[in-house]
């Protein structure tokens, strides 16, 4: 067996629970994400409230558990009621964050229908540029109130007498940007955040607050330690990619560090917040995003290459279920989407496919496992080339190891990320009796730059054997350039 990749798992090195949110999406009012994405109005694809049925079908498969929105920099100058009532009598307005014209077809209790039919949590961000503190408590008691107020009795004159017990609210987005309405110091947003939390949780102290980070240690200490008594996450946004293999996969390792870097800024803060209270990650924006612009629609067709960024991604997670508790990939549909339309169907992109892997086939319980592979440094860019990392020891070979939620199942999730070798590899599993057979699935393409398109959507796929040679101890070669789940019963 190689002893320079090695998986090694311990029954008793368990690090915790998965929360299922990391598996999220995200959908914004930009390009063709809503509009002729989940939502087309008398398309013979639709049914009879626009909703796209193919696209709500794909979104079923990978259980998105919890789905954010209007933005995003939309959200910036959105203005809710806008998106209410009839809507012959929804007004048009300009967007400044697009500078396109909003129809409003498309509002809050389409927002709220759609995540019911797919199954996912709403999570909606606020209006902090044009917006109030005002318009956020109405909107608040719109979404949740039972009682007798103006707003919940206007949430049942639009016909839906249920509250719709909106648990997960952000309190404006990318604030700390020059390109955002409402922009404002780390000072100055973490004051205004601190008063929205407090009081919209007063209209509804069940509510989940998720903060404004901006990938700055130094302003999310400010918000942290100013608001942290009422916040319960605090977001981060991560955007990479290049045309470069080995840049767009190790991006995920620079994620890591980042994450790994605000979740030590949240343990420098502690002794400001109530000694119970401990703020979670969001890692609510994340993606490959270098060839989207306003010229295109913000669309990307995205390659293996991109796919294994996201499966190494989900990997990071995985290890850091303690403190990532939610992730959004930005977007669902068409925008920079895993998800691909047109006028007569769809098709699903790599990055789509990684979530089919990693939802349906790993566990709910993450283990300590210990990884060996080789590794290589690498310089890279992303984001449009704004932003730049360096790295050591960027492994070929990477896993999550995880247990169902009734121990019956063992999930060995590794990517190689080699671009032209297969790594063998040994896989010693302590405390645990699998039976010999063993289910494999695998992610994979012709090559790294291999896409889906309508001609050939299944260029890249998921394929399904068994192997007859599971014990305590293992090999396994795991392909050049592919992402593997071994489902091990136990």
């Amino acid at each position: 067996m190689s002893q320079s990749y090695r998986i090694k798992v311990d029954a008793e090195r368990v690090m915790g629970k998965i929360d299922s949110n990391i598996y999220g999406h995200f959908i914004e009012h930009l390009g063709r994400c809503i509009y002729g994405g989940i939502y087309e109005e008398g398309s013979p694809l639709s049914d009879e409230r626009g909703f796209r049925k193919d696209v709500l079908e794909a979104v079923r498969r990978i259980k998105c558990p919890i789905l954010r929105w209007p933005g995003g920099n939309f959200a910036s100058n959105y203005h809710w009621e806008d998106g209410i009532g009839p809507k012959e009598k929804r007004p048009v307005r300009f967007d400044l964050a697009w500078g396109k014209e909003e129809t409003n077809r498309f509002g809050t209790d389409e927002f709220i229908e759609y995540c019911r039919k797919v199954g996912a949590e709403p999570y909606i961000c606020i209006n902090l540029g044009t917006g109030s503190l005002d318009e956020a408590i109405h909107w608040l008691e719109y979404c949740n109130s039972s009682g007798n107020t103006y707003y919940a009795r206007l949430r049942e004159k639009n016909g839906h007498a249920q509250p719709y017990r909106v648990k997960y609210w952000g309190i404006g987005n990318e604030i700390y940007g020059e390109w955002q309405v409402g922009h404002r110091s780390a000072k100055e947003y973490a004051k205004v955040l601190r008063e929205y939390a407090r009081f919209m949780k007063v209209v509804d102290p069940s509510i989940k607050v998720i903060a404004v980070g901006a990938d700055d240690p130094e302003w999310d200490l400010e918000v942290i330690k100013t608001a942290g008594k009422y916040i319960d996450y605090i977001s981060n946004h991560q955007y990479w990619g290049s045309d470069d293999y080995y840049e767009t996969v190790a991006s995920a390792y620079w994620i890591e560090k980042r994450l790994k870097l605000l979740k030590s800024v949240i343990e420098v803060a502690q002794p400001s917040i109530e000694e119970k209270k401990r703020v979670k990650i969001a890692l609510d924006e994340w993606n490959i995003w270098y060839r989207g612009t306003p010229e295109n629609g913000f669309e990307e067709n995205y390659a293996l290459k991109d796919a294994l960024f996201a499966a190494g991604v989900f990997i990071i997670l995985h290890r850091l279920c303690r403190s990532v508790t939610m992730a959004n990939l930005a977007q669902l549909v068409n925008v920079i989407g895993a998800i691909h339309t047109d006028k007569q169907g769809l098709y699903l992109t790599p990055i789509y496919r990684v979530f089919e892997l990693f939802v349906n086939h790993t566990g709910e319980v993450a283990l300590d496992a210990l990884v060996n592979s080789e590794t290589y440094d690498i310089e890279g860019k992303g984001f449009l080339a704004r932003r730049k990392f360096k790295l050591k020891g960027v492994p070929y070979l990477d896993a999550s190891v995880t247990l169902s939620k009734d121990k019956d199942k063992l999930f060995i999730a590794a990517v190689n990320f080699h671009r032209q070798e297969d790594i063998e590899c040994s896989i010693i599993l302590e405390g645990f009796s699998p039976g010999k057979e063993a289910r494999i699935y695998e992610l994979n393409g012709p090559d790294v730059m291999a896409v889906n398109d309508f001609d050939n959507p299944e260029r890249v796929k998921i394929t399904g054997k068994t192997i007859k040679n599971a014990s305590r101890e293992f090999s396994y070669v795991f392909p050049a350039h592919s992402a593997t789940v071994i489902e091990l019963i136990l």
